[in-house]
């Protein structure tokens, strides 16, 4: 019995089904995967302008202009904590909205009075009610927070003025204060407001201009072209990464933490990766989209300093609205062509895979005629 009965011919279009089948096959894992991770990108950590977690710009910015004495006072987050260190030898009782103590720093550490106000209104993640029947001769009941010299808090007394129309123009807002008692006598922590207009718009249009650039090489559908435009867009915005995450980091609250140090040290190893990736190697799309992953989420933290006047973090106002505008735009860009440079190996592969099987059935059919 000859081959031809015993094993029928494949159709010519029977390859083309197969390669087709074999191109979305390799497709469907490594794009299911890359969607989840661009999901999780897409929702960084909290950096709004008045949000809970260190807020990268603010369109407020509150500033302490006079202490005590001996007593360190720094505001956090541009208008909305207060930062306090008290010498160990030294006593202060800070006061809340309605002038009863709320903090007592002595040597023993800080304590909290529960018999506050303005502990009701600091509790997270949602403030409580105050009960009315508070005022500022209940007698305290005084809770330990700390062992150390050094508190935080939230105060809206930074901010209150912010809800004060201001003239056109104006930059200052007014003064605020927040009462003490310094050794038993009365003291304060006096500064000012000032408000900052937003940015203009136009920060936003280089990003518009870059994805229609990358849009227009993709169109020329070369691959030596996509490799070069994927790999000037991936130094640049290893860059961008790696000064965003210099500026975040070293970003103090008032000081830089062990934590954040440990971040920007996995930062820079991820561009160190990346640029020796990108610069020795064809940047293939798993590169692609890894860098275009970390370019957007430092470009999406960032975003806030498109939108307010003041920026927070360890960089000057130009150089970080300029990295955000550089991050997003690469990161978008190379999301684009990553997608082309899977197609590329695509068909580089799956026809090589195919005529091999190919092959093996045709030896295998000899076999059996």
């Amino acid at each position: 019995m000859s081959a031809e009965a015993t094993c029928p011919r494949l159709p010519a279009s029977g390859a083309a089904a197969v390669q087709s089948w074999g191109r979305s096959g390799r497709r469907a894992p490594r794009t299911a995967l890359l969607a989840v991770v661009v999901l999780l990108a897409a929702t960084p950590t909290a950096a709004r302008a008045h949000g809970p977690i260190a807020p990268v710009a603010s369109s407020y910015f509150a500033k302490v202009l006079q202490v005590p004495p001996g007593v360190d006072a720094q505001v956090v987050d541009g208008d909305l904590r207060m930062w306090l260190h008290v010498p160990a030898d030294r006593s202060v009782v800070v006061l809340d909205y309605r002038g009863a103590p709320y903090l007592r720093f002595s040597r023993d550490g800080v304590a909290v009075n529960h018999n506050s106000a303005m502990y009701y209104l600091n509790q997270t993640p949602f403030a409580q009610t105050p009960p009315p029947d508070l005022t500022a001769r209940t007698a305290p009941s005084w809770h330990r927070v700390s062992d150390g010299h050094v508190y935080e808090w939230h105060d809206g007394r930074l901010h209150a003025l912010a809800s004060v129309a201001l003239t056109p123009g104006a930059s200052f807002v007014g003064r605020w204060r927040v009462p003490l008692r310094v050794d038993g006598r009365p003291a304060a922590i006096d500064g000012g407001l000032w408000h900052a207009e937003d940015p203009s718009i136009v920060w936003f249009w280089p990003i518009v201009v870059l994805l229609g650039c990358v849009l227009a090489a993709r169109r020329v559908r070369r691959r030596r072209l996509d490799e070069l435009v994927a790999r000037t867009l991936a130094m640049v915005g290893l860059v961008a990464v790696a000064i965003a995450g210099l500026g975040l980091q070293l970003h103090g609250r008032p000081t830089v933490s062990i934590f954040q140090l440990v971040e920007l040290a996995f930062i820079l190893a991820f561009v160190a990766w990346g640029l020796w990736r990108v610069r020795l190697g064809r940047p293939g799309y798993f590169a692609a989209f890894l860098i275009a992953i970390g370019a957007i989420w430092a470009g999406a933290v960032l975003i806030p300093t498109l939108l307010h006047g003041f920026v927070l973090i360890a960089l000057p106002a130009f150089l970080a609205r300029g990295v955000t505008v550089i991050c997003l735009g690469t990161g978008a860009g190379l999301l684009l062509l990553g997608f082309r440079l899977l197609d590329h190996d695509d068909r580089d592969s799956v026809p090589s895979q195919t005529a091999e099987g190919f092959d093996r059935e045709a030896r295998d059919v000899e076999s059996l005629a």
